[in-house]
């Protein structure tokens, strides 16, 4: 059995950040309980909670208590997922085991415990993410396991569990070329080859945007009526009703339209479909896998784009890509999808799409792309002068032995 715990000093800023943050949670929490049980209260016996009789309308009360209620399903979910965070950085513990039935892992968060397990035929792959954590590939996707520790205990807990379980580390291009969760092949009306995001899970979203639309559209409704007597409801009014139209707008979307990727041969059009009306949106003859900087927050996504040419003429689906990526205007690049943490749901989209449709991928996530693209970066700089070269003896040589 392997067990991981949190290690590092740093790690308790942001769990100091957090243990804050979840005193203001249950502020906010208790408050929002105390408005709910003064409400109840008052259209029951006519008098809130420490206080006489009181007069409230149903109709306003029954808006705004649905949209609290809603608001403090929401609260209370990111406060349970907020406090498994603080309890994983302070005293977490993964324990993974290896046993004849397959891998058994559970995590221990405070009181919060989690048990995932595996059967060994499911199980693909060992492996650390781009990101160093531990996580197991099987047929339905990567699922992560474990990111405590430092990165050689999990490169030692790999080595252990490989060995248990009799699992070999194959190369990536031995993988089956197939879709990732999420994504679904489909005969579209025309008759031709399309791939769009899986159906089930468009009509669970449809269904959730339009149960919250009916509820923003009935503490709408209660807000415009209490408006028209209350100047100060105006506002909150205008904000509801927006909210529900984006809601409902959301809703029929997710319900009658998509976006879907049609397969030519040696060509992928995107197309827009609503209803029974279809228009082509852009036309892509190559796929690229990056790590893609969000500048806002300095956030990092793993971003698979379409592209009107090939990233490189030459490159073969997963090759190394020594080219850096494709720059220009909005219409030569289209965005696919992008995942935060790891690079195998976009790149397993863009291999079978690229494979299919019989067109380019480049994957410059892999490590001998990136070693590729830190050659020809040196190069430059070592041709740009005096101040390059000192640049590459500075960071580019100190990058080379971080990753060797």
């Amino acid at each position: 059995m392997v067990t991981l715990r949190p290690q590092g000093f740093f790690r308790f800023i942001p769990a100091t950040f957090l243990g804050l943050w979840l005193c203001g949670w249950t502020a906010g929490e208790g408050v929002a309980l105390w408005f709910l049980g003064n409400g109840v209260c008052a259209l029951m016996s006519g008098g809130a909670l420490g206080s006489g009789p009181i007069r409230i309308q149903q109709g306003a009360a029954f808006g705004v208590g649905a949209f609290l209620l809603l608001w403090l399903a929401i609260w209370t979910v990111a406060g349970i997922a907020a406090m498994q965070e603080f309890f994983r950085l302070i005293a977490g513990e993964d324990r993974i085991s290896s046993e004849s039935a397959g891998l058994v892992v559970v995590q221990m968060r405070g009181p919060f415990r989690r048990k995932l397990e595996f059967r060994r035929d499911s199980l693909r792959r060992l492996l650390l993410t781009f990101r160093g954590a531990l996580a197991v590939e099987t047929p339905k996707g990567t699922v992560e396991l474990s990111s405590l520790g430092t990165r050689e205990e999990r490169e030692a807990a790999v080595s252990a569990l490989r060995s248990e379980l009799g699992l070999s580390d194959p190369d990536r291009g031995s993988d089956p070329i197939e879709l990732p969760p999420g994504w679904e092949e489909i005969i579209t009306p025309e008759g031709e080859r399309a791939v769009v995001p899986d159906h089930a899970k468009r009509r669970v979203q449809a269904r959730i945007a339009g149960a919250a639309a009916l509820v923003l559209a009935a503490a709408a409704a209660a807000a415009v009526r209490e408006s028209l007597s209350q100047a100060r409801f105006i506002a909150f009014a205008i904000q509801l009703t927006l909210g529900a139209i984006v809601l409902a707008c959301a809703a029929v979307w997710l319900a009658r339209g998509r976006m879907e990727w049609r397969i030519g041969n040696g060509l992928v059009t995107l197309r827009r479909r609503f209803g029974a009306g279809v228009r082509d949106v852009f036309e892509a003859r190559g796929f690229e896998l990056y790590l893609a900087r969000d500048r806002s927050d300095n956030h990092e996504w793993f971003a698979l784009d379409a592209v009107s040419v090939p990233g490189s003429a030459s490159a073969a689906s997963g090759a190394p890509a020594p080219t850096a990526p494709i720059q220009g205007f909005a219409a030569k690049r289209k965005r696919v999808t992008a995942v935060a943490r790891d690079p195998i749901i976009p790149r397993r989209l863009g291999a079978y799409v690229a494979k299919v449709a019989g067109v380019t991928f480049v994957d410059r996530t892999t490590p001998e792309a990136r070693a590729a693209e830190l050659t020809l970066l040196k190069e430059k700089l070592e041709k740009s002068g005096p101040l390059g070269r000192f640049a590459v003896r500075l960071v580019v040589n100190v990058k080379d032995r971080k990753q060797a």
